[in-house]
């Protein structure tokens, strides 16, 4: 017998164990209801004290209208029925309509939501046009109309349930339908949908492992929800005479309906007690429907911070092996005063005494989660002076953003923040919302990471930034505007009087981060926190908005803390660089000093780990190969809309890739790259030219016709969490290609799954752990190692490492290498990042506006570039060298001042 302890936990269904206080005391009463209702209707013949329509039993009459006694303890009707009798049995009827009601309309609507969602066209229109119609159609007469129709005159019990069934589930179809239909339209957009197309799952498949698994999370929340209403919608059906024939079965809309008269009367029990019966059920079936949508929904769940445990894990692993055998203490004790106190503060840095704008002692964040407490910042100390940049670098997860947001109050109310943080000499922690409101925006200002969300989609920029001005100052809406257009122009926004107007939409990516700058300096702040204000921006954009920052720190004398992972941009930037590991400050030094001498071993590897740009020992070429990719003359088009001329993504494109080459395709996004990729395997069709993979053409053939060609290729997408389906296991995502493409036996599919992972340095124990999970580098090798399943000829990889920390990264790419050469595939790799492009390509194409501007050898192209573009490029590229990118910063001059 085993002696391991079974915990009383294991027990408690996980939607239980997910919620607590109230939220929790709301779930379990609404399920207490709703399993007290279910009890009752299942034994309802054995817990009535007599039949629903008795009026006498042993021959005695029961007589009407008698008062709750203990021979009848609810009483008795006007037809002198048993009303407890009647209370219980009504709640059979009740149970048996909702059930029936709420699972036809989930079978309706549900597939007809998935099907039109996914194929859209004109099965699409028709269907919405249906379900329009009958939503618009008030629920109760719909019901009313549809009971007529169906019941035809029957009385019997099962007739009239399936009728009164029938007449709800019309009017819940088109709900299911909607929800599943909205849920579809933005499932199928996800990479794991494009990812299963790439290997030629059909379609029924899809639906049903794709989108269905992903969808399927709100059916409960719905089905309860709807419950409660088909309740409301029985009881107004038989109140109103249209529900089930009195007779058949006991109804307590029907009850009420026969009480109406009593209330007048002071005869109060036989409307009461169905009443509540009704209120009670309705209460249980939507406390359970709101508790499971505030559970279910990932937003408002308690989460530890930015990293799985995959991610701590890892990222533990790797500072464990960086920093064994190390002689250099420097930075071992995380919190010692060697590296957070004053020894390593702004005066001691800089070897004079500065007034600290922004000085953080000993901060620390805690957040509470559902597995408990976790410490995100510990204790960590810094200054940042008027007029300096200090960037504070490090992977995710090690507090970077925590602690910045900590300092403005931002973080959720999980959040536990103790310590210090002085703006000037004022404390902000511990203030009030409150107070808090006139110091953001005001005196400290941020820059969010992602300008797409950091702006409100539904109100023009100048707004926005009006908003700010008029938050914090007395200043007219005219003068506002004025002061909006004029910040606008400060931040290089072009024609700043017409775009002021202007939606987030209808911005670039630059133009919505200089937007964000705009609104961040508005009110001349004293300290601007930039959390990674370049990390999706191209390398041209991203030079002009550091540029920006730099110009605004030595105009207003603004301090800057810059958040990021980025060492060429910190190289670019800062004064002062902190770096820091899970929560820690580990090394704190002037920029010069710490890419010169860096005194720890996780600085030290962070920096190694850096791609650099200007290889002498890179890839050669490929020539005598043969071709493995041939793509000739392409053209794809997407329609303009409301009457705008169509827009040429890819123009007139050419270029073949052959066996054991990389040929890296860069530009910058919106240059055609990745439509370029995924035209390639099918995912786009082309407007005109042609596509060979391994002399066959897969340019304009159908999905069908194309499907057996789909083991040729592989494709890695950018983002390695949405490329996997969370809903399947790792070793059922390596697998579906086998499973598609292949005839193997699963024994046979399970020992190629265990050798890929082997071959991507996962293992196989690796198989049955899902997505969520794994860190980030670890689902990109699973990518990868799916790509790969089917040996192919081609591998497309598409900013396969973009999302990647730098370290990882390095890691991730060493082993694209290894397998690159061992298998020997020919590989298009799609990027922007021309450092990662320079160790891995043999050759390399620049693309511009849909056209290729220029293509050759890496070290011709990256390192003598003939087009102007190409050496714009290469210019905006950071280096994480002070002095070198001082040199090229002077070199590029104007450059890059025309870029928007």
């Amino acid at each position: 017998m085993s002696s391991r302890s079974v915990s009383p936990s294991r027990f408690v269904p996980a939607v239980v164990r997910q919620s607590h206080g109230l939220q929790r005391f709301m779930l379990l009463l609404g399920f207490g209801l709703v399993g007290l209702f279910i009890f009752v209707a299942i034994f309802a013949p054995w817990l009535a004290p007599y039949d629903f329509n008795a009026d006498r039993s042993g021959g005695v009459v029961f007589g009407t209208q008698q008062p709750p006694s203990a021979d009848h303890w609810f009483g008795t009707t006007v037809g002198g029925t048993d009303v407890l009798s009647r209370v219980i049995y009504g709640a059979r009827t009740a149970v048996e309509v909702i059930l029936l009601a709420v699972i036809l309309s989930g079978l309706i609507g549900v597939p007809l939501g998935l099907v039109s969602g996914y194929l859209g066209g004109w099965l699409d229109r028709a269907l919405v046009l249906v379900m329009d119609a009958l939503y618009a159609f008030p629920s109760l007469l719909l019901a009313i109309v549809v009971s007529i129709v169906v019941s035809g005159g029957s009385s019997g019990a099962l007739g009239g349930i399936l009728a009164a069934a029938l007449s709800i589930t019309v009017v819940f179809v088109p709900q299911y339908y909607r929800v599943i239909r909205n849920a579809t339209l933005s499932v199928k957009a996800e990479p794991y949908v494009d990812a299963a197309k790439v290997v030629g799952v059909r379609t029924p498949r899809i639906l049903r492992k794709h989108i269905f698994s992903n969808v399927s999370s709100s059916l409960p929340v719905i089905g309860t929800l709807n419950a409660s209403e088909a309740i409301l919608t029985l009881a107004g059906l038989g109140f109103l005479g249209f529900g089930i024939e009195p007779s058949a079965a006991a109804e307590w809309g029907y009850d009420l309906n026969k009480a109406l008269p009593d209330a007048s009367s002071g005869i109060w029990w036989t409307g009461v007690f169905p009443g509540v019966a009704i209120v009670l059920i309705v209460l249980g079936a939507t406390l359970v429907g709101e508790s499971l949508n505030d559970i279910l929904n990932p937003l408002l769940r308690t989460r530890s911070g930015d990293t799985t445990e995959a991610d701590e894990a890892e990222l533990a692993h790797e500072y464990e092996e960086i920093t064994s055998g190390s002689d250099d203490t420097t930075g071992t004790a995380l919190n010692g005063s060697a590296l957070n106190g004053t020894a390593l503060n702004g005066e001691a840095l800089n070897g004079e005494k500065k007034v600290a704008a922004l000085s953080l002692t000993d901060l620390a964040v805690t957040f509470r989660t559902d597995a408990g407490q976790v410490k995100a910042v510990n204790g960590i100390s810094f200054d940042v002076a008027p007029g300096e940049v200090v960037a504070v670098v490090g992977e995710s997860g090690s507090g970077k953003s925590v602690s910045s947001r900590a300092v403005l109050g931002l973080l959720p109310s999980t959040a536990e923040v103790s310590g210090s943080a002085r703006l000037g000499s004022r404390e902000l922690l511990g203030m009030r919302a409150g107070d808090l409101r006139p110091i953001r925006g005001d005196q400290v200002s941020m820059v969010f990471q992602e300008p797409s969300t950091a702006l409100n989609p539904v109100y023009s920029v100048g707004w926005q930034i009006i908003e700010g001005l008029q938050a914090h100052q007395k200043i007219s809406k005219k003068a506002a505007r004025a002061r909006a257009i004029e910040l606008l122009e400060l931040v290089g926004m072009p024609d700043p009087q017409e775009r002021v107007d202007y939606y987030p939409h209808q911005l670039s990516g630059g133009q919505k981060q200089r937007v964000v700058i705009a609104m961040a300096i508005a009110c001349d702040p004293d300290v601007i926190i930039a959390d990674e204000p370049t990390t999706a921006l191209d390398v041209t954009v991203q030079a002009a908005i550091l540029e920006l920052l730099l110009s605004l720190r030595d105009r207003l004398g603004t301090a800057i803390v810059l958040i990021t992972h980025n060492m060429g941009v910190v190289a670019d930037m800062a004064d002062r660089v902190v770096v820091m590991y899970r929560g820690n400050i580990v090394e704190q030094a002037p920029s010069r000093q710490l890419f010169a001498s860096p005194r720890h071993p996780y600085t030290r590897a962070l920096l190694d780990a850096v791609p650099h740009l200007g290889r002498e020992d890179g890839p050669g070429l490929v020539d005598d190969n043969e071709v493995v990719l041939r793509i000739d003359d392409l053209v794809v088009e997407f329609p303009g809309s409301f009457g705008r001329p169509a827009f040429r993504a890819v123009d007139h494109v050419s270029l073949e890739v052959r066996k054991g080459e990389v040929l890296g395709l860069v530009g910058e996004s919106g240059s055609g790259k990745s439509t370029v990729g995924r035209t390639t395997v099918g995912l786009q069709q082309p407007t005109s030219g042609t596509i060979h993979v391994s002399g066959n053409q897969v340019s304009g053939r159908s999905d069908r016709a194309l499907r057996p060609l789909r083991s040729r290729f592989g494709f890695v997408f950018q983002d390695p969490a949405a490329s996997l389906n969370p809903r399947m296991s790792i070793g059922q995502c390596i697998a579906e290609p086998l499973h598609v493409q292949t005839e193997m036996s699963q024994a046979e599919i399970d020992a190629k799954v265990r050798s890929l992972l082997d071959s991507v340095e996962l293992g196989g124990s690796y198989a049955e752990r899902f997505p969520h999970e794994l860190s980030g580098g670890q689902r990109q090798r699973v990518s990868l190692a799916r790509a790969l399943a089917l040996d192919p000829d081609l591998l497309i990889a598409d900013e396969p490492t973009s999302a990647l920390d730098v370290s990882v990264q390095a890691r991730v790419l060493e082993l694209f290498t290894e397998l690159q050469h061992r298998l020997q595939f020919a590989c298009l790799f799609i990027s922007h990042d021309l450092a990662v492009v320079d160790t891995l390509a043999n050759r390399v194409a620049v693309m511009q506006h849909g056209r290729l501007v220029e293509m050759g050898p890496r070290e011709e192209v990256l390192g003598r570039p003939q087009e102007e573009y190409t050496r714009r490029l290469i210019a905006a590229v950071p280096v994480p060298d002070p002095d070198e990118q001082a040199r090229r910063r002077a070199e590029r001059g104007r450059l890059l001042t025309d870029i928007s």
